[in-house]
């Protein structure tokens, strides 16, 4: 292969691999995606780092100052072993990262890890004979080359996203950050085991244009006899006792010049489909009931809300939505 269609090659690898993983997060979710990832992860690793390390001690190359004679028949074993010891190494480090701060830092870890053994591949490929500011020269100047060229890539590669995920919404999802809540509040033990309705702690989504978040009064009705010892409740009660209000951080937002009025579309879908305002709810925020941490589900953009108007013979306007 010409030399300079090997980048064009490892660009469409690259894309190839990344395909998967937005379909595997539309599909399956995070967990499917990090599994997934771990494992292009790990294909990695031993392809390269088996290559690099064969072609590096075939043309003589040395370890710590000693150079390997690699007796016939060795090879086929002790590089596999060698290879399942680095690929464990970096799976417990990413597993660690993935713990202490969460599956985004998780794939940019994995990423670095690519990298890296993209530079010793190369290094240990290229690097010829000669005194060892020579070699040392020839590293530093791969590694450079190798760095800016895969920071390059990686922009490219977030910028194309962003573009795509304008018009594709499992690739916007990527992008998306769930934001970490001051109280974790879930909602299953709520809706699916206590059975409170959505409007019970929403109460003005059916008579005005934004739905309420409830106070912390409304909660404390509850929670002063109810699971009390829990870490959240007691960050609930903190709050009550200061009469500081929660900071809620918002999960789903519309640009300032679009007008949403929760209370028009509740009642249409309810008296439509005939179903209790909170049916309505999941349309556009999903099964928010199911969901231990708020997330956004749907991309809410124009193309949505025009698609959701004509399917429903609803006047598609300009003034309609907008300011």
């Amino acid at each position: 292969m010409p030399r300079m269609l090997i980048p064009i090659a490892a660009v469409v690898v690259v894309a190839a691999f990344f395909l998967p993983l937005g379909y595997v997060f539309y599909v399956a979710g995070e967990a499917g995606t990090v599994v997934l990832g771990i494992g292009i992860i790990v294909a990695v690793l031993a392809v390269a780092g088996l290559r690099a390390l064969e072609g590096y001690l075939n043309r003589g190359g040395d370890i710590l100052g000693g150079r390997i004679v690699l007796p016939q028949g060795v090879m086929p074993f002790w590089l596999p072993s060698l290879a399942v010891v680095v690929v464990g190494g970096t799976l417990l480090g990413l597993g660690g990262l993935f713990i202490v701060a969460g599956h985004n830092a998780t794939i940019v870890g994995g990423l670095i890890a690519i990298i890296g053994v993209l530079v010793v591949g190369a290094s240990l490929g290229r690097i010829g004979g000669g005194d060892m500011q020579t070699r040392m020269r020839s590293l530093v100047l791969i590694t450079t080359l190798t760095v800016v060229g895969g920071s390059f890539l990686l922009v490219g590669a977030i910028f194309s996203g962003k573009v795509l995920g304008h018009y594709f919404w499992p690739i916007d999802q990527v992008f998306v950050v769930t934001p970490e809540q001051p109280i974790a509040f879930p909602h299953p033990p709520h809706v699916e085991r206590a059975g409170i309705d959505c409007v019970f702690c929403h109460r003005t989504v059916q008579t005005a244009a934004a739905a309420s978040i409830p106070p912390v009064q409304q909660c404390m009705f509850c929670h002063q006899v109810i699971a009390t010892q829990s870490e959240e409740v007691v960050k609930l009660a903190a709050a009550w006792d200061t009469g500081e209000p929660i900071a809620w951080v918002r999960v789903h937002r519309l640009p300032d010049h679009v007008r949403f009025v929760h209370e028009s579309h509740i009642s249409f879908f309810s008296e439509k489909d005939n179903v209790p305002a909170s049916a309505v709810c999941s349309v556009c925020h999903g099964d928010v009931g199911a969901m231990t941490t708020v997330a956004q589900v749907e991309q809410l953009q124009m193309g949505f809300c025009v698609d959701c108007h004509r399917q429903n013979n609803a006047p598609t306007d300009c003034t309609t939505c907008h300011y």
